[in-house]
């Protein structure tokens, strides 16, 4: 059995190198502009959204890809004036489905969904809405509402070009070791968001 696991998992590294001209390890700088839905009723809500300035929000992140599996990091910046501004990090694990070998690609996967609230003169920093100093990095690990991630990426020559849609769901780690726990990883806790990217390969 575990021969086959080992053999399995080699095929999988190796399709990249047998059916394109794709780099097998890449590390990619991105940027991101994320609009939050707040899951709209109706198309024209949607679009009405579209263009009020505080739903949309700028993201920062990191990927590393090895082969088709892709480890990714998003700090999605506060985008207004509030005290107790909240930065969201997103970690996530997904996998690239090639659709046209080295230039379009389905990307699924999902991860963590962390929240930091920026200290003001009258509170401290917050993570998971309690104060840092009384959450370990397993209550972090635990604890963060899991997400789901679906896009399309485009490649042209070093750099992406995706568009991605992100369900954040009423799922944890702790939950999914609970009866029905695995119910809430499609349950959307009502902040889908809608984002266009661009990537750089750093190397």
């Amino acid at each position: 059995m575990r021969k086959n696991l080992v053999c399995f998992l080699m095929i999988m590294l190796a399709i990249p190198t047998l059916v394109g001209a794709r780099s097998f390890i890449e590390v990619d700088l991105g940027i991101s502009g994320i609009y939050h839905t707040h899951n709209p009723d109706t198309m024209e809500m949607f679009l009405d959204g579209m263009t009020r300035g505080e739903n949309w929000t700028i993201g920062v992140g990191i990927n590393t890809r090895l082969a088709l599996f892709n480890v990714s990091f998003l700090a999605m910046v506060p985008n207004g004036g509030q005290a107790g501004q909240k930065l969201n990090l997103l970690s996530s694990l997904a996998f690239d489905i090639p659709l046209v070998t080295d230039a379009l690609y389905l990307n699924i996967g999902g991860g963590l969904t962390t929240d930091f609230t920026f200290p003001t003169e009258n509170s401290e920093a917050l993570i998971l809405n309690r104060p840092v100093a009384d959450v370990s990095f397993n209550e972090v690990l635990y604890q963060s509402p899991l997400h789901m991630k679906y896009g399309l990426d485009v490649l042209i020559g070093s750099a992406k070009v995706g568009l991605f849609y992100l369900v954040d769901t009423k799922a944890t780690i702790e939950r999914l070791g609970e009866s029905g726990g695995w119910a809430d990883l499609f349950v959307s806790s009502g902040s889908d968001k809608v984002g266009l990217m661009l990537q750089l390969a750093l190397f």
